[in-house]
C-alpha cells in the first residue's frame, strides 16, 4: 500500500453510469393514499450510483415494509444519472398527481445570491403494447459566493444538462432494450487557476437483453455498453484528457424447483485512459452462488472472483453469503458476508466528490479491495404501521481512497486528491419509520462507524462519515397539499471540519391534478460546515418551483 496525498484540481462531479435500458410503465392510482399508493418511477431525476453501498460505505439493507402499504414501481432505470450538487439536499419534489401520466415539467429557481436552478421534462412513449420509448432531458446548477472563505471574490459555478432516451421491446418471455445519452457540466475550480473553463462532457450507449418470465427455470439477463467520460481545462490551460469505459454486465441461473437455484454472474469493466503514463485498468469479476428459498429460510452462498488486468493486475477474493430468517411472520433475522473489489477510474472519483483533480500517470492508485463487509440484523413491523431496522456489522477495506485536499492560502495544489491505505470500520445503525393513516409519514434513521487505519494513514479518514443521522417528515393535512421537515447531521472520523448540521424544510401544493407550486428551503440555521473538505456549504438557501403533468 501507499499514500498518495495530492491537493486538489477541482472536476465536478458526473455520474454518466450507464444502468439499464428498460422504460417506464404507467402505473394508475384511484387516489392519492399513502396506504395504497403506485409510485411511477419515470426516470425520476435522482441520482443512483452504481455500488452506492460501497461507495458510501453504508450497509446494502433492505428497508422493512409495511404490509398496508403496498408500493408497486414501475419497471425502470437510470441510464445517464446526473450528480445532484449536495448545496440543497432538499430538492425539486415530483407532487404525487391523482393519476400517473407520461409527461411531467419540472423548473425551478432560487434566490439570486445563491443562483440555484432546476428543470426536466420527461415523456413515456407508448409505441405498441409491446415497445416504449422514454425521453428525458434536464438541467440543473447553482453560482454563489461563499461568505466564509478565506479566498475573496470568488463565486463557486457548477450548472450541467443532459438528455437521455431508452427504448425497449417486450417479447413473449423476454426483453430486448437499448438506451443513450449525452451530458455536459462547466463549472470553476478554487481561484488557484488561471482559468475557470473546466468542463466534462460524457455519455454512452447500452444494449439489454433479459428474460421477464419468472417461473421459468432458466433465468438471464446481459447489458453490454461503452461509456465516456472527457474532461478539459484542467490546470488553467487547454488540457484534457478523457476515459472510455467497456461494460459487460449478466448473470445465468438454473432452478429445478422452486426451492433450489444455482448461478453465476458476470461484471466486466474495462477502463481505457487517453492521459499519457495512466496504465488502462479492467476488472472481470466472477460469482458463481447457490440459493435455497423456503418459508423458514432464504439463503445465498457464493463466492467473488475478481481478476485484475492491466496495471495492478492480480487475482483477489471475497465471500458473497447472505441469510435471511422470517420469524412468526413480522420479524427478520438476517446476517451477511459480502465484499469484493471496486475499479479506481474517473467513475468512482466522481461518486465520491465532484472536487477531485486531475490524475497522474507517474502515481496511479490501485483498485480497492473490500476483503469483508460482514452484517447481522433484526428487522421488525411492530403493527399499527411502525417498523425498525437494527444492524451491526465490521467492513474490512485494503487500499481504500480518501479525499484529502490542500487548496488553502498559496499552496501549489497537486495533480489529485486522494490518499490511499488500509481502512475498517465497526458500524452500527437503527431505522425507523411511522404511518398514520394517509396524514403523516416519519422516518429516522442513525448510523455510526469506529473507524480504524495503520499508522500514518489518517488522512484516509479524513472524509469518512462517523456519526450520521437524518429525521424527516411528511405531514398531509388536506389531500392536494404536502409539507416535509427535516434534518441531517454528519460528523467525521479524522480532521477538524465543523460538522453537517442541515434543518430543511419545503411545501408543495396542487392547484388542479396537473398543476403544482412547490418551495424548498435548506441549512435553515445558516450553519457553517463543508459536505466535501475545502468548499463550503451555502447558507440559507431557497427555491421555488412549479410542476406541470399531462
Amino acid at each position: 500500500m501507499k499514500q498518495n496525498i495530492k491537493p486538489l484540481h477541482i472536476a465536478l462531479f458526473s455520474t454518466a453510469l450507464l444502468a439499464g435500458a428498460a422504460t417506464a410503465e404507467a402505473q394508475t392510482q384511484p387516489k392519492d393514499s399513502t396506504l395504497n399508493r403506485t409510485v411511477v418511477v419515470e426516470n425520476d431525476y435522482d441520482p443512483q450510483i452504481m455500488d452506492a453501498n460501497k461507495i458510501n460505505l453504508l450497509p446494502d439493507i433492505e428497508e422493512p415494509k409495511p404490509t398496508k402499504k403496498e408500493i408497486v414501481y414501475a419497471q425502470t432505470t437510470h441510464p445517464f444519472s446526473a450528480f445532484r450538487y449536495r448545496a440543497m439536499p432538499s430538492y425539486a419534489p415530483k407532487p404525487t398527481q391523482p393519476d400517473a401520466t407520461k409527461c411531467f415539467i419540472n423548473l425551478g429557481y432560487g434566490d439570486t445570491k445563491n443562483g440555484n436552478m432546476t428543470g426536466e421534462i420527461n415523456y413515456l412513449f407508448d409505441l405498441s403494447d409491446s415497445d416504449r420509448l422514454n425521453v428525458n432531458a434536464a438541467f440543473d446548477g447553482f453560482n454563489f459566493d461563499p461568505d466564509r472563505t478565506e479566498l475573496e471574490e470568488w463565486k463557486s459555478r457548477f450548472y450541467q444538462a443532459q438528455f437521455k432516451a431508452d427504448y425497449a421491446h417486450r417479447f413473449r418471455t423476454a426483453e430486448l432494450g437499448v438506451s443513450g445519452s449525452f451530458g455536459s457540466q462547466a463549472f470553476n475550480y478554487r481561484p488557484i487557476y488561471a482559468t475557470d473553463k473546466q468542463r466534462n462532457t460524457l455519455g454512452g450507449i447500452q444494449l439489454q437483453v433479459r428474460s421477464t418470465d419468472t417461473s421459468a427455470a432458466w433465468q438471464y439477463a446481459l447489458e453490454a455498453g461503452v461509456g465516456y467520460f472527457g474532461r478539459g481545462y484542467l490546470y488553467g490551460a487547454d488540457e484534457s484528457n478523457s476515459e472510455t469505459n467497456l461494460r459487460l454486465k449478466g448473470g445465468l441461473s438454473y432452478s429445478p424447483d422452486g426451492t433450489n437455484r444455482v448461478g453465476l454472474d458476470l461484471d466486466v469493466n474495462q477502463a481505457n485512459f487517453s492521459f499519457e503514463g495512466l496504465e488502462n485498468s479492467g476488472l472481470v469479476g466472477l460469482t458463481p452462488y447457490y440459493n435455497y428459498t423456503t418459508d423458514a429460510v432464504r439463503l445465498r452462498i457464493g463466492a467473488k472472483v475478481d481478476i485484475r488486468t492491466g496495471y495492478d493486475n492480480g487475482v483477489a477474493f471475497a465471500p458473497d453469503v447472505k441469510a435471511e430468517f422470517p420469524l412468526a411472520g413480522h420479524y427478520t433475522l438476517y446476517v451477511q458476508a459480502t465484499g469484493g473489489t471496486l475499479l479506481n477510474d474517473f467513475f468512482r472519483f466522481n461518486s465520491i466528490t465532484p472536487y477531485w483533480g486531475g490524475y497522474a500517470g507517474y502515481d496511479q492508485l490501485e483498485n480497492t479491495h473490500v476483503q469483508l463487509d460482514a452484517l447481522a440484523g433484526f428487522k421488525a413491523d411492530l403493527g399499527e404501521n411502525l417498523w425498525l431496522n437494527l444492524y451491526a456489522g465490521y467492513e474490512l477495506r485494503k487500499d481504500e481512497i480518501g479525499f484529502f485536499p490542500n487548496v488553502t492560502g498559496d499552496v501549489e495544489p497537486l495533480h489529485y486528491s486522494f490518499v490511499q491505505g488500509k481502512a475498517n470500520n465497526l458500524k452500527v445503525g437503527f431505522a425507523s419509520a411511522y404511518q398514520y393513516k394517509d396524514i403523516i409519514d416519519v422516518s429516522f434513521r442513525m448510523d455510526y462507524r469506529n473507524w480504524s487505519t495503520g499508522d500514518g494513514w489518517e488522512p484516509v479518514l479524513y472524509d469518512k462519515p462517523k456519526f450520521d443521522a437524518q429525521f424527516d417528515m411528511q405531514i398531509h393535512p388536506v389531500s392536494r397539499l404536502n409539507i416535509n421537515l427535516g434534518y441531517q447531521y454528519r460528523s467525521y472520523a479524522e480532521g477538524d471540519r465543523n460538522a453537517v448540521s442541515d434543518l430543511y424544510a419545503g411545501v408543495d401544493y396542487r392547484f388542479f391534478d396537473f398543476f403544482s407550486l412547490w418551495v424548498k428551503a435548506a441549512n435553515l440555521t445558516n450553519a457553517q460546515y463543508e459536505y466535501d473538505l475545502a468548499y463550503p456549504a451555502q447558507g440559507i438557501h431557497f427555491m421555488i418551483g412549479t410542476s406541470f403533468r399531462f
